[in-house]
């Protein structure tokens, strides 16, 4: 799923999509971040879940790369 977080420049703050919030993502959460990604874990989501649940996202990218291919050879 892509959804946008929209972070104000001034305040640092950032909107969270309300159907990731009815989603459990409340309170303190764990952060995995570098210089291009950053990953919000739910809070009760264990790293081997993490792990898997990025391996799905992988996957929906690699397929959204795929089909940017195709449409741009179209």
């Amino acid at each position: 799923m892509k959804r946008k977080i929209r972070v104000n420049l001034t305040t640092h703050l950032a909107y969270i999509p309300e159907d990731i919030i009815n989603e459990g993502f409340l309170g303190d959460l764990d952060a995995y971040a570098n210089a291009k990604t950053v990953t919000l874990v739910h809070p009760d989501t264990s790293l081997k879940e993490v792990e898997r649940s990025l391996e799905i996202v992988l996957q929906d990218i690699r397929l959204r790369m795929g089909d940017s291919a195709s449409k741009e050879s179209s």
